[in-house]
């Protein structure tokens, strides 16, 4: 059982992970690495004179990449330099001309005509890994492991066991504009590489935010929050404001500030307080206790 947990961490924190950025790295540089062999309107002339291969597992994916020495013609002003490239040119074009779009960073990058169509398949194929990587991590999570263990079953009068009522609620506020955002960096990958960088980033932080575990636990001996559990005897107490944020009062110790809340999530925890609490509690003008 303990090999079997093991191997689980292993698939869901590194090999899932590794696996899903080369199969992504792989069907981006599939369509990024064409090279358009018209030369009309093109800034520059690139001739690959010679090539070295890498692979078949790199930054760029799976299979092989070259890494070539190219003569680079600007066709505004004549002048000829050499330069040393990776992942367009292949042996098969040495002593072809390919059109080029300039210098990034140092680094020599052709025209891509077919790269729209690997940003149209990497974002589904995202969002499929995302949800793959969801569903093998989901597990491993302690509230949730706890609360698929211990479901809440019937109970007979007379049975002296006593079902879990704590009521635990995940996530926070339904944040409108990063949706706004991962929209527009989606859209934004096809006019500018960088965009996938924004992207990503919405993607750790709705991943953050789903495997970080419940934000409150509301039960019948206190409340618990990340890593914090505290009995209804040690609070002074709870208040919920009007922007649904949860602010608890320890008897010892600095005030703790959770949420910000949805108003779906605010009003359980609102009816949960309002079975549960033990303490002085108030929600706007209304209290509890």
């Amino acid at each position: 059982m303990t090999v079997v947990r093991v191997l689980h961490r292993f698939s869901a924190f590194l090999l899932v992970p590794v696996l899903g950025y080369l199969l992504g790295a792989t069907i981006f540089n599939h369509f990024w690495n064409k090279v358009e062999t018209d030369l009309h309107g093109a800034d520059l002339v690139i001739t690959a004179t010679s090539c070295e291969r890498s692979g078949p597992l790199t930054l760029r994916g799976f299979g092989y990449v070259y890494d070539c020495r190219a003569k680079v013609e600007n066709k505004t002003n004549g002048n000829v330099t050499t330069a040393t490239t990776r992942g367009f040119l292949t042996p098969e074009l040495i002593g072809t001309e390919v059109a080029g779009s300039g210098f990034r960073r140092g680094e020599l990058y052709p025209e891509r005509p077919y790269a729209g169509w690997g940003m149209a398949l990497l974002l589904p194929f995202g969002v499929l890994w995302f949800y793959v990587y969801i569903r093998i991590a989901w597990p491993l999570l302690p509230e949730r492991r706890k609360a698929r263990r211990k479901p809440v079953r019937y109970q007979r009068p007379d049975s002296a066991a006593e079902p879990d009522r704590t009521v635990r609620v995940f996530g926070g506020h339904r944040r409108v504009w990063l949706f706004v955002v991962f929209l527009l960096g989606c859209a934004g990958v096809f006019i500018h590489p960088a965009s996938w960088a924004v992207v990503g980033l919405v993607l750790l932080a709705v991943a953050w935010q789903a495997l970080r575990g419940p934000m409150i636990a509301v039960s019948p001996d206190g409340l618990a929050w990340r890593g914090t559990s505290l009995t209804w005897a040690e609070i002074r107490d709870v208040r919920l404001t009007r922007r649904n944020f949860l602010l608890v009062q320890p008897r010892n110790g600095e005030e703790a500030r959770i949420g910000r809340f949805g108003t779906e999530q605010a009003t359980r925890i609102h009816v949960a307080m309002g079975h549960f609490a033990q303490a002085p509690y108030v929600r706007d003008d209304v209290v509890l206790g």
